[in-house]
């Protein structure tokens, strides 16, 4: 089994981690899931609120941003929001912003729960649970032109009834037991309105698909418009860029390790990108011939192509006792005595090297050379061993 390239292998790796780091980008957020928010996937979440009216084909969205900011005309609805939380020391601030905002002409959709505290929007009621605790099943008169619905919850809130005479008293839209549930605010002169709903129990997923809940929360859809669900009471904002939302995620991590992996490979290949040469540009190959050609022009000028040769003789003879792995002292007789036993060897290359004979002239020398620099050049010297 061959083993794969190291390149290969890093690539593999790289691959691995961009792979795992985009899987926990995308898988879910566990506290998102189970916050009871339009996210909350949990018994106490409303998402499926959500996905509703989302398969009615309204345009239900989401807002991360003051109420302020978004536009008056349309109807944003406020789940068990902070403004309205007892415990919450800027609730009148906050709801400063919802009530200023729905009097340029937005409808606000506000739900309470147990223990909210209506007074930061201006409303005087207190909520009561049912009085009967056995009961489990309500039935919500509408004055929204729409038929009663039932509810199937095991305690269910509703506004006190109003003990005195009130100078604007607001509209009651849904009543339970003769007491109200759900009150309309005029805010403004530009027809902007606060509804405010004493439960939402009926919006949570465990109960959404009890009796007729989802038909009730339809009505109210239909009634006052598609409605943006607002998550910037809840401390949810949208991420301002990409690159805050993956330092956010769970990503982080495998992202920073392949990113350190890529770093070693570079690291280990000295440079990026791999410098390569050009074959045009480059010098030309390195050969036999041109080293003999070159070194005959040199020796030539010497006048004397005899010594020449046996110079250039008894240095090849040196080379060849390296190349051979002898002594550098190993007799030259003997040297010639195993050269000569090689019958690989031509005849012109034994000529120069086993005979007592030198070049007359310069083109003897280079003829000489070139048949001595074959017989090194080839190799041969493997089979005189």
């Amino acid at each position: 089994m061959t083993a794969l390239p190291k390149r290969t292998l890093i690539s593999a790796a790289v691959l691995a981690m961009l792979l795992l780091a985009l899987n926990l980008w995308l898988w879910p957020n566990p506290s998102l899931q189970q916050s009871a928010t339009t996210f909350g996937i949990k018994r106490n979440g409303f998402k499926a609120t959500f996905d509703l009216l989302s398969e009615m084909n309204l345009p239900v969205a989401r807002a991360y941003r003051r109420v302020g900011a978004a536009p008056a005309n349309q109807t944003v609805w406020f789940i068990a929001p902070s403004f309205i939380d007892a415990g919450n020391p800027n609730a009148h601030n906050d709801a400063h912003d919802v009530i200023e905002w729905a009097s340029r002409g937005g409808s606000a959709v506000v739900f309470g729960e147990d223990g909210v505290n209506w007074e930061p929007l201006g409303l005087k009621r207190e909520e009561e649970q049912n009085d009967d605790t056995d009961k489990q099943r309500f039935l919500i008169q509408s004055d929204l032109g729409t038929p009663g619905r039932w509810l199937d919850v095991p305690e269910l809130f509703h506004f006190a009834a109003s003990k005195e005479k009130e100078p604007n008293p607001p509209r009651v839209l849904l009543s339970v037991d003769g007491k109200p549930f759900a009150l309309e605010l005029k805010e403004g002169k530009n027809g902007g309105r606060i509804i405010a709903v004493a439960d939402d129990t009926f919006l949570r997923n465990e109960h959404l698909g009890d009796a007729d809940a989802c038909l009730l929360v339809a009505d109210l859809a239909r009634t006052f418009g598609a409605p943006i669900f607002d998550e910037h009471s809840h401390g949810l904002a949208a991420p301002s860029s990409l690159t805050l939302a993956i330092l956010d995620s769970r990503a982080i991590v495998p992202i920073a390790i392949g990113l350190l992996v890529v770093m070693l490979w570079v690291l280990a290949h000295r440079e990026w990108p791999r410098r390569s040469l050009d074959d045009e540009a480059g010098p030309p190959a390195p050969s036999i011939g041109g080293f003999v050609d070159s070194l005959s022009v040199l020796y030539g000028r010497a006048g004397d192509p005899a010594s020449v040769f046996r110079a250039y003789r008894t240095g090849f003879l040196r080379r060849l006792r390296r190349q051979l792995g002898l002594r550098a002292d190993f007799p030259e007789d003997l040297l010639l005595a195993r050269l000569g036993n090689d019958r690989a060897m031509t005849d012109d290359t034994r000529h120069w090297i086993l005979a007592n004979d030198a070049p007359s002239d310069e083109r003897h020398l280079v003829n000489a050379v070139r048949a001595i620099e074959s017989y090194s050049g080839m190799g041969n010297e493997n089979r005189t061993r």
